[in-house]
């Protein structure tokens, strides 16, 4: 129930939704008992009346040509939430749907609750229909237990709903680019954050740690790869975009991989008292592990069993704690060696194809 182009070439496209999607499914393709079929269709460039209008007379024959296929071969639908349901066409294909009584695979990569969080803009869908698609969806695809948990109290959601636990992960592609432990090098020390620069993501934070300990160590550098999104401070943006030691750009997702060969730390510094950011799946954290170099990482409910045997160094959400852990780092290269040997260990476990296999087994038990 989504654009079939995305399953062909993600091109230029930076979304994680979209990445999600594209190996999940690319993945499923592999096996000779499930076949995925879709639709691929052109939106038209613009914001305009006539645009608009155009835009959604594609959509709604696409709807059309999807309806007589779910009349006809009567398939598994696979919706990924919220993505999927944000038009009007689509949702009254869930409606359909549900009437046929398919078998519906609802993908729920965020919740309502994110706009609220991250951004100023207000969701498309209310709690009426997340909490309507969250039960009549036959089996639920969450990214881990906190999320699952929270909103099964949140809307009274059946014990016995099919739910299969699936987090985000890492093209393996990137085990070909790193293929050996992280070594340290001397008077180098260059750290990285993946993503979109948003409120309550820790950027703030991590850029404060970044200028205190530049002034000990001026060989340090901050490299940002995202865009600046709504509620991010303009004092922040202006402080980034003038400093001499931070980089920020947005790189295709097809080149990021090569662009972060020579850093030495991943930073994921969201702020756990925001309850969505303990719910998260952050496609970064997967990236970071796949190429086994160490990471830091603040500690959101969702996260912290991920480096439980090491290779994940966690911190406080203070300032204090980020300058210190990462001071750490530095005059111990010794320790993100030691990181990286975790990570190598642990990463074969993260990759899409490991994901598209535990969906691929519970999509044979339905």
């Amino acid at each position: 129930m989504l654009n079939g182009k995305i399953l062909e070439d993600l091109g230029d496209e930076v979304s994680a939704t979209y990445t999600r999607i594209h190996y999940l499914l690319n993945g499923l393709k592999e096996y000779p008992d499930i076949e995925v079929k879709c639709i691929g269709y052109k939106h038209r460039p613009g914001k305009n009346f006539a645009v608009i209008l155009i835009n959604n007379l594609i959509k709604t024959e696409v709807a059309i040509r999807t309806a007589w296929l779910l009349i006809r071969d009567r398939p598994i639908a696979y919706f990924a939430y919220p993505h999927s349901l944000t038009t009007i066409q689509n949702r009254v294909i869930f409606l359909l749907c549900r009437s046929l009584r398919l078998r519906i695979v609802l993908d729920i990569h965020d919740t309502i609750e994110q706009a609220s969080v991250i951004g100023a803009g207000r969701a498309t869908l209310n709690e009426r229909h997340e909490g309507g698609y969250f039960k009549d969806g036959t089996l639920i695809l969450a990214l881990n237990h906190p999320m699952w948990n929270s909103l099964v109290r949140k809307y009274q959601i059946s014990h016995d709903k099919q739910v299969i636990f699936l987090p985000n992960a890492y093209e393996e592609i990137l085990c070909e680019l790193y293929p050996h432990i992280y070594k340290s090098s001397k008077n180098r020390f260059n750290i990285c954050y993946l993503g979109g620069l948003t409120k309550n993501r820790g950027i703030d934070i991590l850029v404060d740690a970044c200028k205190n300990l530049h002034e000990e160590f001026p060989y340090l550098r901050l490299h940002l790869f995202g865009s600046y999104g709504e509620g991010f401070s303009t004092e922040l943006k202006d402080a980034i975009e003038r400093s001499s030691y931070i980089s920020r750009r947005l790189v295709p997702r097809k080149n990021l991989h090569r662009a972060l060969i020579d850093i030495d730390l991943f930073v994921m510094p969201y702020d756990p008292r925001e309850s969505y950011m303990n719910f998260s799946s952050p496609m970064k954290l997967f990236e970071y592990i796949g190429t086994a170099k160490p990471i830091l990482c603040t500690k959101c409910e969702s996260l912290l069993g991920i480096g439980r045997e090491g290779g994940i160094v966690y911190t406080g959400y203070s300032l204090d704690e980020m300058v210190e852990n990462i001071k750490i780092l530095i005059d111990e290269p010794e320790k993100r060696e030691e990181a990286s040997r975790h990570l190598y260990k642990i990463r074969p476990s993260y990759t899409w194809r490991e994901r598209a296999k535990t969906l691929h087994d519970a999509l044979m038990s339905l």
